[in-house]
C-alpha cells in the first residue's frame, strides 16, 4: 500500500500524493516508539507524547486541539494541566486549513503568510513560525497538534512527511483506544505530566519547573492591548489565563491573594484587574472594597470572575461603573470580548473625566478639578489633622512675551511650564492651570519649608530651561497648613495667593512664603463656610494684573 507523503506548494501547504514504491521516508523511530509505548496508557500520556514529538521537529511550544464538538485545547506543553480551553477557529486559519484538508500545514514566516493575512493584526509579536499536524484516523480528523516557534523557521520536507505519519499514527491509536470518549478521558486525567524542554540543548525540565514563578511585574513598556493584573490563587488557572492574554498581546502580572492584588494595583496601576472572588488573606470582595476606597485605584476597571450563582446580584448591588462580572466557566471568545469591553469602557470614562477636569493646553488639572481636590483635601485635614501646602505660580511678564513673540510662543511656554510642574510633583500631588498665566500646586503631607524647596527647584529649572529661547521667570507664593488649627484649605489658598502677589510686586522671579505681618489677604474670613469661598473670586482682574506687569 502506498504511503502518504508531502510536497511543498507555494502557499506553504503540504498536499498528500502517492509515493513511488522506491521512495524512502526518513522517520524518527524514537518518536514512533514513544507513541507505541503509550498504547494502553491514558489519553493525556498519548497526546503528550505526540505533541512533544512534533514540537521537537518544528518549534518551541505546542498544543493539542480536538475539533469534535467545537475546537478545544486539551493539552499544552507550556501548561500541561490545561484540559479544556475553547478556541475560535476563525482566529486560527492554519488549524482550520489542516482540519479541512487533513494535511500538514507549515508557515515558515507568519508575518509573510497569505493564509494568516486576515488575522495579521491579532498575531502576537513574538510568533515567528507555525506548523499544524492533523490527527487523522481513516477519513476522520480528530484534531491537530499546533506547534509555534518564536523565530522564523525553515521546515524540511522530510520533517513534514514524518510529522504527517506521526499525526496519522497518533490519531489512529487514539481513535482505536478511546473512540468517542477521548475528550472526557482527557478532562478526567488532567494531572501534571513531565514535559521535556525542546529549545536548544538545555536540561530536561519537569512540568513544575517549566511553569516559572508567576510574574508580579509588567514586562513591556508599551503593550499594544493594555496591562492586565490577574488575581487568582489557582496557579494553573492563573497561568492559563496569562498565556491566553499574552498571546493576544496584553502584558500580564499575577497575584495569588487579595492583599497582593491591592499592593500590585497600587504599585503597577494596571489597565484592568481580573479578580477571583475566593482567594486567601483577603477575599476578592474585601480586595475590591480596598481598591475602590483608594484614590490611586478607585477608577481602575475590575472584572470579577466567579462560578458562584449569587455573584451577579452582589456585583450589581455595588452600583459601580468600574466593576463588571464574568461567570465561570467561560469561552475564550467571551473572556476576550469582556476584557476588551472593560478596557474600552474605562477609556471612555477616562476621556470624559479628562474633558471635565483637564486643561487642554497644558494637560494639567483645570479650575474645576482643582476645586474638587481642594474639597477632598479639606476633608482629609479635618479627619486626620495633617499638614498640607499650596504653591501659587504666576508667570512673569507673559503679556509682554505674547506681544513681542506671538501667542503661539506664549502657549508653548505655558505648556513647558506645565510639563515642568508635572515632572516635579509626586503621584499624590496636583498641579493645575488656574488662569491664563497662573498655576496652582497642591502638596498634601508637605510643610512650608518642603513646599518652598519644591518651588525653588521649579524656578531654578525653568531659568536653565529657557523655553523657546526666552528668559522666563515665575512669581511663586507658598503657604501651608500645619495641623488643623481651625484653618481651612481655602484660607491656605488665599495665603499662597497673597504671597505670590508680594513676589510679583518685589520684581518677580522669586519665591515668597506667606508672612501674615506683610501679606494682605484678599480672602474671606476663616470662619466663612468653604462652599462660599471660591478661590477664583479672589483673583485680581486681568486688566489690573496687566498694569502691574
Amino acid at each position: 500500500m502506498a504511503e502518504a507523503v508531502g510536497t511543498q506548494s507555494i502557499a506553504h501547504h503540504w498536499s498528500p500524493v502517492t509515493a513511488p514504491s522506491d521512495t524512502k521516508i526518513e522517520v524518527d523511530g524514537v518518536s514512533f516508539d514513544a507513541l507505541l509505548g503509550r498504547v494502553g496508557a491514558g489519553a493525556r500520556e498519548m497526546v503528550a507524547a505526540a505533541t512533544q514529538a512534533v514540537v521537537k521537529r518544528f518549534g518551541d511550544r505546542g498544543s493539542c486541539v480536538l475539533v469534535g464538538q467545537g475546537a478545544r485545547v486539551v493539552f499544552s506543553t507550556e501548561h500541561p494541566t490545561l484540559a479544556d480551553l475553547p478556541i475560535d477557529l476563525a482566529r486560527y486559519p492554519e488549524i482550520a486549513a489542516a482540519v479541512e484538508r487533513r494535511e500538514v500545514v507549515v508557515i515558515e514566516d507568519v508575518h509573510a503568510s497569505a493564509l494568516l493575512e486576515h488575522v495579521a493584526l491579532q498575531l502576537p509579536p513574538h510568533l515567528g513560525a507555525v506548523a499544524v499536524v492533523p490527527l487523522v484516523a481513516g477519513e476522520t480528523c480528530l484534531g491537530v497538534i499546533l506547534v509555534q516557534s518564536r523565530e522564523r523557521r525553515t521546515m524540511t520536507a522530510d520533517d513534514v512527511r514524518a510529522a504527517g505519519l506521526e499525526g496519522r499514527l497518533a490519531g489512529t491509536l487514539l481513535q482505536l483506544q478511546f473512540g468517542s470518549s477521548l475528550g472526557s478521558d482527557l478532562r478526567r486525567s488532567a494531572t501534571p505530566i513531565s514535559v521535556p524542554a525542546v529549545s536548544g540543548d538545555g536540561p530536561v525540565r519537569t512540568a513544575g519547573a517549566a511553569m516559572m514563578v508567576a510574574p508580579t511585574e509588567f514586562r513591556r513598556k508599551n503593550p499594544s492591548r493594555g496591562r492586565v493584573l490577574i488575581g487568582e490563587d489557582d496557579r494553573e488557572q492563573a497561568l492559563a489565563l496569562r498565556s491566553i492574554l499574552v498571546d493576544e498581546d496584553y502584558d500580564v502580572a499575577l497575584a495569588t491573594d487579595g492583599a497582593q492584588v491591592v499592593r500590585l494595583a497600587q504599585k503597577l496601576r494596571p489597565d484592568l484587574i481580573l479578580l477571583d472572588v475566593h482567594m486567601p488573606v483577603l477575599s476578592g470582595f474585601d480586595a475590591l472594597e480596598e481598591l475602590v476606597g483608594d484614590a490611586r485605584t478607585r477608577d481602575l476597571p475590575i472584572l470579577i470572575v466567579s462560578g458562584a450563582d449569587d455573584m451577579l446580584p452582589r456585583v450589581r448591588e455595588l452600583k459601580l461603573d468600574t466593576v463588571d462580572f464574568l461567570r465561570k466557566p467561560f469561552s475564550l471568545m467571551e473572556l476576550l470580548a469582556r476584557v476588551d469591553r472593560s478596557l474600552n469602557q474605562a477609556a471612555a470614562r477616562e476621556h470624559l473625566r479628562n474633558e471635565a477636569s483637564i486643561d487642554d493646553l497644558t494637560g494639567l488639572g483645570n479650575p474645576r478639578y482643582l476645586r474638587e481636590r481642594l474639597s477632598l483635601e479639606q476633608s482629609r485635614i479635618a479627619r486626620y489633622g495633617t499638614h498640607s501646602a499650596i504653591v501659587m505660580v504666576d508667570v512673569d511678564k507673559l503679556k509682554q512675551i505674547n506681544d513681542r513673540h506671538g501667542h503661539v510662543v506664549g502657549s508653548r511656554i505655558l505648556r513647558e511650564i506645565g510639563q515642568t510642574l508635572r515632572r516635579e510633583i509626586r503621584d499624590t500631588d496636583l498641579a493645575a492651570r488656574y488662569g491664563g498665566d497662573e498655576f496652582v500646586v497642591l502638596l498634601p503631607h508637605t510643610t512650608a519649608a518642603e513646599a518652598c524647596a519644591f518651588a525653588e527647584r521649579v524656578l531654578a529649572y525653568l531659568r536653565r530651561l529657557r523655553p523657546e529661547g526666552i528668559d522666563v521667570s515665575l512669581s511663586m507664593g507658598v503657604a501651608a497648613l500645619e495641623g488643623s488649627g481651625g484653618q481651612s484649605i481655602d484660607l491656605v489658598f488665599a495665603q499662597a495667593d497673597a504671597a505670590a502677589y508680594r513676589a510679583k510686586r518685589s520684581g518677580g522671579s522669586r519665591v515668597c512664603v506667606y508672612d501674615p505681618s506683610v501679606d494682605m489677604l484678599m480672602a474671606m474670613r476663616p470662619e466663612q463656610p468653604t462652599e462660599k469661598v471660591d478661590p477664583q473670586s479672589r483673583r485680581r482682574n486681568g486688566q489690573e494684573r496687566d498694569r502691574e506687569r
